[in-house]
């Protein structure tokens, strides 16, 4: 699927990055240089402190322009990878609904499943319609990312898979594995490549997010079986898998929800099998200038459930879910070692437990 834009509408997205990468590669630094004189004059307790950061760095001038210009940029992000697509969504949503051959990946979509309202009420990261109402979802939300990210994770997206392989024991090669929310789908093919003679599955509650990762799959030759599920109530059969995972999916869901999905994930594993959560580090293994930015996200950047997921006690609710041996990994893919932002090196958690 040729997601190329016009040089016109490329032109005005690399303007909204070159507006991102002024908050986040010139701003932002100057926000850490004020802190750290801020740091030598507070105990550690009030940095930690939310509503003390607030009443110090909050009022700034460099941090309300590196914030204004974060929400300014998302929202123009969206709106111009939009315009670019549009003058062709008649001929990319026929070929999203085009099916592939019958020895090709598989796409499964359930038309009766019930979007819960967290999900269906939200624009996470703020894009418009959130991630399912609009059929181009997986095509507007991929150059989007690439963007927002400024462009940190390559053409190819395999920073996270990388990442997640990192965080697994050394050793361990499954034979059928299943990633919860899988989105577009690329992120999965780290670990498809790492894992060829697997079986491979990912399930989403998004079918238009399907729709694309199983276009993409069928472009680059990536044989996966999609379904449509909630992944707080997956209708696989008990004991299918030897590594369920998840990418970046535990920060968009209520905590509720978290924990109905963590039993799901050990119920649909095999005895011995691996589950693995990865997600940015809690607040309590960043600095306190990292948090406190980052936590920004929460009521600013359509996270709604990212200061709780990161404040969670993963440990122990993996524990309560059954699983065992739970580790945590702090990981990076190769493409992070070369380039940082504000939080300096970029890293990700990775939680690593086992069914018994």
């Amino acid at each position: 699927m040729d997601l190329t834009l016009s040089r016109y509408h490329q032109a005005r997205l690399d303007l909204v990055s070159g507006l991102k990468a002024l908050a986040g590669y010139r701003l932002s630094p100057q926000i850490r240089e004020k802190y750290a004189t801020l740091a030598q004059e507070a105990p550690e307790h009030d940095v930690r402190d939310r509503a003390w950061m607030a009443g110090r760095i909050g009022p700034d001038p460099l941090y309300q322009a590196s914030r204004g210009l974060q929400r300014i940029t998302q929202e123009l992000m969206w709106r111009e990878v939009a315009r670019g697509l549009e003058p062709r969504r008649a001929a990319l949503e026929a070929e999203l609904e085009s099916p592939g051959p019958a020895d090709a990946a598989t796409l499964t979509l359930d038309d009766a499943l019930e979007i819960p309202a967290y999900f269906a009420e939200t624009e996470f990261h703020l894009q418009p319609g959130g991630l399912w109402r609009d059929k181009l979802t997986g095509p507007i939300y991929e150059i989007g990312v690439q963007h927002f990210n400024l462009h940190r994770f390559g053409k190819s997206g395999a920073e996270m898979g990388l990442a997640l392989l990192q965080g697994l024991p050394e050793g361990f090669a499954p034979k059928r594995f299943l990633e919860l929310g899988c989105g577009p789908g690329y992120k999965m093919y780290p670990i498809l490549d790492a894992f060829p003679d697997a079986e491979a599955h990912g399930s989403d509650i998004s079918a238009a997010l399907l729709r694309y990762a199983y276009r993409r799959a069928l472009d680059h030759g990536r044989k996966v079986h999609y379904a449509q599920m909630n992944a707080e109530k997956l209708t696989y059969a008990d004991n299918q898998f030897d590594l369920v995972y998840d990418m970046i999916l535990l920060h968009e869901v209520p905590v509720s929800a978290t924990r109905n999905i963590l039993p799901e994930a050990f119920r649909v594993l095999r005895s011995g099998g691996i589950y693995a959560d990865l997600d940015l580090p809690a607040y309590r293994d960043l600095d306190p200038l990292t948090a406190f930015m980052m936590d920004w996200d929460t009521d600013n950047n359509g996270e709604p459930f990212w200061r709780d997921y990161h404040e969670l006690d993963m440990k122990q609710e993996m524990q309560k879910a059954g699983f065992v041996d739970v580790e945590f990994r702090s990981v990076t893919s190769e493409a992070l070692k070369k380039q940082g932002n504000y939080q300096g090196k970029w890293s990700y958690r990775v939680v690593v437990g086992r069914k018994p």
